[in-house]
Formats: C-alpha cells, structure tokens, sequence
C-alpha cells in the first residue's frame, strides 16, 4: 500500500508536470554568439522567476532549418517559436514589410525617431497573425557585398548575380528592375551558393557577413546602406496563451530584455566588423552622390509601382512617408 505522504507528494509532482511548460524555440545565430549568450540569459532567468514552470529551450545554428521550415514546424507544433528576421514574417503580418523596403531610411536617426509609434504597429499585427513578439531589434544598415567591383549604377547589369531570401517580392522586384538577376536562396543555402558562383552578390551588415562567413567569398562592399535590418523572437500564440498572465508578462520582459540588449551593441559590432572586413582585404567602395540618388530614386519608384498594382501589401505605409517627409522638411 502507498501511504498518505507517498500519494500526496506523487500527487504534488505529477502538478508540477502538469502545469510546467517548455517554449522549444529556434534561431540561425551559431551557439557562443552574443546572440546566444543573450538568449540563454533570459532563459534562465524565466526559468528562475517562473520557478521551473516555464522553461525555454533554444535550437541554435539552424539544426531546425531555415525560417520556413521553422514557421511550418511551428505549424504543427513541433516548435513554438524562433528568432527571425522582420523579413521572414511578412506572411504572417504584411506591417512587417513597413522597415523591410529598400533604401527606406537614410539613417539610423530616421529610424530612432519613428520606432515609438511604428514598432506596436507591427507588434500587433504579428499578434494578430497568431505570433507574439516582446520587442523589435535593429541589427543595423545592410550593405552590397560581391566578388566583382562596384561602384556606380553603370555597373548594375544581368551577370550580379544577387541572393534574396526565398518569397522576397520586393527584393525581387527590385533587383528586377534596377537590371540585376536576383536569386532566391534560403540563408543556409547562401555559403554554397557563393561558393559555386550560383550568387556572386549579398546584402548583409558587416557583422552578420563575418558570422555567417559569407564575407570570406567576397571581395568589395559598396558604402551605400541599402536596408535596415531587424530581428525579433516570435513565439506561436497558441503555446504563448497557455501561460499564466504572470508568466505571459515574464517572459515578454526577460525575452525582451534580450531583444533589446542587442540592438545596444550593434553599432558597435558592425564597427568592428567593418575594420575587421578591411583588415582582411575587403575593399570598402565610395559610391557617387548621382548613383545614391538615382539608386533611392528608383527603388521608390518600383515600391510604389507594386503597392500601386496590389502586387506587395504595406500597411501604413503613406503614413510612414508621411513622417519621413516631416523629419526631412527643414
């Protein structure tokens, strides 16, 4: 027979069971990157505040795949989240697409000055879609990187040979446009891609080049910021909802926490990178002021051209120009 005490305390345990949760979640950044450290971090620290009810456990270095086969595994509740690119979620919340378009900010100024009323756009939207997200992080400008010089609009032709993550219309179409061949790749397909000559061009910041180690298949980077980058760690709402609101609220805090951590070493992480590029002979190339001009010009035009045929969805977008427009008006 069990006793009283052996049956209460099974009793106790098998609660415990009950009610603890584990968050599976994904993300490309290799294990021992700031990024990781970051993350492991704020698990620990939810599983502490939590008392063990919530725990977090992280998949690093794409073992689990690229975004969409994140997303899919998230689908069918193998995972419950993972860290993307605000890219990488346009499917689930077309805002997300409002910091993702070409030559959209000319600063870093620019962006610190709209964040406050565009990030709970985007935060929402992405709930609404059925993903909860704490916070955004910028990762800061990305750049042309290639293996052939260039330096001018004049040197945009067919053979630049440009990656652009799978589903990426506006990347596409873009690059369409401008004369140069874009080709969709999953980022686990980049590295080999540029190895076999399939791509010969990338746009990345400069420490996420020399993460990845794309940087060592290059040989040139313009000096032009083509896009702001952002990341953020989405977690399937499903699995978000069966948390306590004390949890819920714990986990956005110390994931958010971390999000942000981030984003306050980033300048100087592509800092340092960028000395570490032309410390490694990686010629950093100084467009004209006409090819700037005539890049941001078009770029506009085709954006404006899809949002006009209904082929790309940006919500909000008239009114982030409209604020754009303000902060540039003397």
């Amino acid at each position: 027979m069990i006793s009283k005490l052996a049956f209460a305390l099974m009793l106790a345990a098998c609660s415990i069971t009950a009610h603890s949760q584990e968050l599976k979640l994904a993300t490309l950044a290799p294990d021992g990157s700031s990024w990781m450290n970051s993350f492991r971090a704020a698990a620990d620290a939810v599983n502490e505040q939590t008392e063990g009810a919530v725990r977090i456990r992280f998949y690093p270095g794409g073992v689990m795949g690229d975004a969409s086969t994140v997303m899919r595994r998230i689908r069918l509740g193998q995972l419950h989240g993972g860290a993307f690119t605000l890219g990488d979620l346009n499917s689930v919340a077309a805002e997300t697409n409002l910091y993702s378009l070409p030559f959209q900010f000319r600063n870093r100024e620019e962006l610190a000055a709209l964040r406050d009323e565009f990030d709970p756009i985007i935060l929402d939207a992405l709930r609404e879609g059925g993903l909860v997200a704490p916070a955004i992080s910028t990762g800061g400008f990305a750049y042309l990187f290639s293996s052939e010089r260039l330096s001018s609009t004049s040197d945009v032709n067919s053979d630049l040979r440009t990656w652009i993550p799978e589903g990426d219309e506006l990347s596409r179409r873009t690059l369409d446009g401008i004369g140069a061949t874009p080709v969709p790749l999953s980022m686990a397909e980049v590295y080999t891609g540029l190895q076999t000559g399939t791509i010969n061009t990338f746009a990345n910041t400069p420490s996420g080049a020399i993460i990845l180690q794309w940087h060592s298949r290059a040989s040139y980077m313009l000096d032009l910021p083509v896009l702001m980058t952002f990341g953020t760690i989405a977690i399937d709402r499903r699995a978000f909802d069966r948390m306590s609101e004390h949890h819920q609220q714990i986990v956005l805090r110390e994931v958010g926490k971390a999000i942000r951590q981030q984003e306050s070493s980033v300048e100087q992480e592509n800092l340092d990178a960028r000395a570490a590029l032309v410390g490694q002979g990686i010629e950093i190339v100084q467009p004209e002021a006409d090819d700037v001009a005539a890049w941001q010009t078009q770029a506009k035009e085709i954006v404006q051209s899809m949002l006009d045929s209904g082929d790309v969805s940006v919500p909000g977008y008239d009114q982030l120009q409209q604020r754009l427009q303000a902060l540039r008006t003397p």
